[in-house]
């Protein structure tokens, strides 16, 4: 335990500040308080929103009364599916494209252009074995969520409170850390060089059907998505909502999102090393990473 720790924390925050990468995080940010401050109204005044019990009693009827119409409308919308898309397309730069980067570092081939190597080094086959994977868990985790919703249509049936909707968010939030740890595993993966197709895919279950590396995933996830939702979303969006001076707000998010969330995607590569260490495949292509470690 000691060493994953040492691991987790000294070794990535070293590695991130040898390579800099996060630094080109800061680009999509100004984007991104370019496109707000374009075309969203901000306000300090708040939002009005009912408080305590009613909003509890109004948001549990909405979800088990008009929801499921309301679903049923969305996907029948051609935009939804554009989204799903954009989506995807979103998974592939902001997870394959590290990881085919983080791949490189830990086999000491990044060069001096390591990004723009990172891009050019993934194939198309690794890029469908990602949206494979990535489609289970989707599959999966929507299969999840569907019983939380039942579980809590049925408690709203008997007694029309809001601790219909408090139970099934619980059941459905438990799923989460998994789902986004098979979201992170399938693009370190689909990356690698050794094993085939399907062999890779056995790899990937492994997270589901062995329970070692699933509750420690779960609880690794567990902690990342707490992190992630502090520092790369909740602080960053209230700068660029709040804070008036462009420089200001932008300096803030920067100083929170950017090394936070590269941070976390190098210790995310490194516990997925730790995990998945016991498996040949993994073992193969870095096998300098973990000779390395023993020296």
């Amino acid at each position: 335990m000691n060493n994953l720790l040492r691991i987790l924390t000294v070794h990535s925050a070293k590695e991130l500040l040898k390579y800099k990468s996060f630094f080109y995080l800061i680009f999509f940010l100004i984007f991104a308080d370019r496109v707000i401050h374009r075309w969203v109204k901000t306000s300090q005044e708040g939002f009005g929103w009912p408080l305590g019990a009613d909003l509890g009693r109004q948001t549990a009827e909405f979800v088990f009364v008009r929801l499921p119409e309301k679903l049923l409308q969305w996907l029948m919308d051609p935009r939804v599916l554009a989204i799903a898309a954009g989506l995807f397309l979103l998974k592939q730069v902001i997870s394959l494209w590290p990881s085919s980067d983080m791949r490189r570092m830990h086999r000491m081939e990044r060069g001096a252009f390591g990004v723009m190597e990172a891009l050019a080094a993934l194939r198309w086959h690794q890029m469908a074995w990602d949206a494979l994977a990535v489609a289970l868990v989707c599959v999966s985790t929507a299969f999840w969520v569907a019983l939380a919703y039942l579980v809590g249509w049925g408690i709203w049936q008997q007694t029309g409170t809001a601790a219909a909707l408090f139970c099934s968010a619980a059941l459905a939030a438990a799923v989460f850390p998994l789902a986004m740890a098979g979201f992170s595993y399938s693009s370190k993966l689909a990356v690698i060089s050794h094993g085939t197709f399907g062999s890779r895919l056995r790899l990937f279950l492994e997270l589901f059907i062995n329970w070692r590396l699933l509750w420690t995933s779960w609880v690794f996830f567990s902690c990342r998505m707490v992190a992630e939702a502090l520092f790369v979303a909740i602080i960053p969006a209230g700068a660029i909502l709040l804070i008036d001076s462009f420089w200001l707000r932008i300096a803030v998010a920067a100083l929170s999102a950017t090394p936070v969330y590269a941070y976390l995607k190098m210790a995310s590569f490194k516990f997925f090393l730790e995990a998945y260490q016991g498996y040949d495949s993994v073992r193969q292509e870095y096998h300098r990473y973990y000779a390395a470690l023993k020296g």
